[in-house]
C-alpha cells in the first residue's frame, strides 16, 4: 500500500504542481496573482481533515449520494467509487500535497533566465516544446526534490490512512505499539520503515548526484509574459483552479457548513483549551528550533570544525523520518531513563517518584524539534550563506565579539527569513498528528488529536470546529508567509 501511494501520488502531484507552476510563471491571464496565492492554500488543509470532508461527502450515507437519491431519480441508483480505499487515499494526498511541488517548481522556473525561452523561439520551437525540451530538464532536480518532499509527508501521515482503513507502515507502527502494547515489534517495523525511507533518499542521491547543470540565472525581475486570448485564459484559469477547489475550497466550505451546525452540539470549553495547548506547543517548539538552528549554523560559520559540520548534517535528517518512528525512537531511551531514576531513588532513598520524561510536554517538544529542525536548518543555513564574511571580519576588526555580531548584525539581516521559517514550522506543528498521538501527556490534547478522536468515533459534525480552527490558523500563516516572501523578493535578498 505504501509503495502504491507514493508511486501514484508522485505522478499526480508532479502533474498539478509542475504544470500550474509553468502556467503561472509563463502566461499573463486575469487573476494571475490571486491564483498564484490560491495554489498555496491546500497546504493549510491537513490531509486527515480533507479525508474526513471527502468521506462525508462521497460515502453512501454522505451528502452527495443522499442528494442524488432524494432529488434526481435518474441518479438515485448510482454507485460512486468507494472513497475509503487506496485510490481515495492517493486522491487526498494528491490534492493536498501538490503545493510542495508547485512552490519549488515555481521558484525554479522563475530563476531560469528568460534568454533560454528566446533562444528556443529563435530555433522555431513552440511553447510546449520549450517547456519539455528546455525548462523541464533544467528544473528537473528541484522538481524531484519537491516530489520527494511530498512522498515524505504522505509516508508520515497517519490520520488519512487510518480513517480510510488503508494499512501502511505508519498505521502498523501505531497499532503494534498502542493496540498490542508491543514496543519491540513496533521498533522492528520502524527500523524496516526507516530503511525503506533511506532507500528512497539514497536512490535519489545516486541517480542525480553525478548530474550537473550550469544554469544561467535570471537577474531581471520583469519578464515578458505571454498574453493569452479569452478562450485560452478561461482554460488556464479553470485548470489552475481545479486543484485549489478540490484541495481547499470543498473541504473548507464543508467545515464551515458543519461548524454552523455543531455550535449547538459542541462543548466549546474543550476546543478552547486544545487551541491554547496547540498554539503554546507550536510557539515554544518553533522558537527553540530557531534558536538551536541559529547557534549550530553560527558556530559552524565561526569555526567549521568536523564536529560542527557533523552535527550540522546530523540535525538535518529529522524531516526525512516520519513522526511515528521519531516517537518510538524517543520513547525507548526516555522510558529507560525514567525506569533508571525510579529504581535509583527507590533503592537508595526509599522514595517513590513518578516518571519524569515519559508522557511529558518535554518529550513532545523534543519530538517536534527532531522532526522539524530540518526546515529551520535549511533556511537559516542559506540565510547565513547570503551574508558576506567580510561583514564578520569588519565587525571583528572593530572589536565586536561573536555573540554581539550575531545579535547586532546577522539576526537583523536575516529577520525576514527567520520570520518566514518560524511561521512555516508553526504551521507544520499545528498539523502534526502521528508523533503527538503517541507521545502526548495524559489528559492533554491538541486540536489535531481532538479532530482524530471525534473522527474515530464518527462524530464528524463535532470535529468541524477544531478542524476549522486548524485551517484558519494555517491560512493566516500562509498569507503571512506570502507577504514575507514578497518582501524578500522585492528587497533583492532572494
Amino acid at each position: 500500500n505504501s509503495i502504491c501511494i507514493i508511486l501514484f501520488q508522485s505522478i499526480f502531484v508532479a502533474f498539478f504542481g509542475v504544470i500550474c507552476a509553468w502556467i503561472v510563471t509563463t502566461y499573463d491571464f486575469p487573476f494571475r496573482r490571486i491564483i498564484d496565492l490560491f495554489l498555496l492554500l491546500p497546504l493549510s488543509i491537513p490531509p486527515y481533515i480533507a479525508a474526513i470532508a471527502y468521506g462525508e461527502i462521497f460515502d453512501y450515507s454522505g451528502y452527495l449520494q443522499i442528494f442524488f437519491r432524494e432529488n434526481i431519480s435518474i441518479l438515485s441508483n448510482i454507485q460512486l467509487p468507494n472513497i475509503r480505499s487506496l485510490p481515495g487515499v492517493i486522491f487526498i494526498f494528491s490534492i493536498t500535497l501538490y503545493p510542495y511541488v508547485y512552490i519549488i517548481s515555481r521558484a525554479a522556473f522563475s530563476e531560469i533566465s528568460y534568454s533560454y525561452s528566446e533562444i528556443g523561439k529563435t530555433l522555431g520551437l513552440k511553447q510546449s516544446s520549450i517547456f519539455f525540451k528546455i525548462f523541464l530538464p533544467l528544473a528537473i532536480f528541484p522538481i524531484i526534490g519537491g516530489i520527494i518532499l511530498s512522498i515524505l509527508e504522505s509516508l508520515n501521515d497517519f490520520g488519512t490512512v487510518q480513517y480510510y482503513g488503508v494499512d501502511t507502515f505508519t498505521t502498523g507502527i501505531y497499532k503494534t505499539w498502542v493496540g498490542l502494547g508491543d514496543i519491540n515489534l513496533a521498533s522492528q517495523i520502524s527500523i524496516f520503515f526507516l530503511f525503506f525511507i533511506f532507500l528512497i533518499l539514497f536512490l535519489q542521491k545516486k541517480l542525480f548526484s553525478n548530474e550537473r547543470i550550469n544554469l544561467k540565472i535570471s537577474i531581471t525581475k520583469k519578464i515578458n509574459l505571454i498574453t493569452s486570448d479569452k478562450l485560452k485564459s478561461a482554460f488556464i484559469i479553470s485548470f489552475c483552479s481545479l486543484p485549489v477547489i478540490l484541495g481547499f475550497f470543498i473541504p473548507f466550505l464543508f467545515l464551515i457548513f458543519n461548524s454552523m451546525m455543531s455550535i449547538e452540539v459542541l462543548f466549546l470549553k474543550d476546543t478552547i483549551i486544545n487551541s491554547f495547548n496547540t498554539i503554546l506547543l507550536a510557539t515554544i517548539s518553533s522558537f527553540i528550533i530557531i534558536v538551536l538552528s541559529l547557534l549550530i549554523n553560527y558556530s559552524a560559520r565561526i569555526k567549521g570544525t568536523r564536529l560542527n559540520l557533523f552535527f550540522n548534517k546530523l540535525a538535518s535528517l529529522g524531516y526525512a523520518i516520519p513522526g511515528s518512528i521519531i516517537a518510538i525512537g524517543i520513547l525507548i531511551p526516555f522510558t529507560y531513563f525514567d525506569n533508571f531514576f525510579i529504581n535509583f531513588f527507590n533503592e537508595n532513598f526509599n522514595l517513590n517518584i513518578n516518571a519524569f520524561f515519559t508522557g511529558s510536554i518535554f518529550v513532545l517538544c523534543f519530538a517536534y524539534i527532531v522532526r522539524f529542525f530540518t526546515i529551520s536548518q535549511t533556511n537559516i543555513e542559506s540565510s547565513f550563506y547570503r551574508i558576506s564574511r567580510n561583514i564578520d571580519n569588519t565587525a571583528s576588526v572593530l572589536g565586536k565579539k561573536p555573540i554581539p555580531i550575531l545579535f547586532n548584525i546577522h539576526i537583523p539581516l536575516m529577520s525576514l527569513s527567520i520570520l518566514l521559517t518560524l511561521t512555516l514550522i508553526f504551521i507544520e506543528i499545528i498539523k502534526e498528528l502521528s508523533a503527538t498521538l503517541i507521545l502526548r501527556p495524559f489528559n492533554f490534547n491538541t486540536l489535531a488529536i481532538q479532530v482524530y478522536e471525534y473522527a474515530s468515533e464518527e462524530k464528524i459534525i463535532e470535529s468541524s470546529i477544531p478542524s476549522l480552527i486548524i485551517v484558519v490558523l494555517c491560512v493566516i500563516g500562509i498569507l503571512f508567509m506570502s507577504k514575507i516572501n514578497n518582501q524578500l523578493f522585492n528587497s533583492g535578498k532572494r
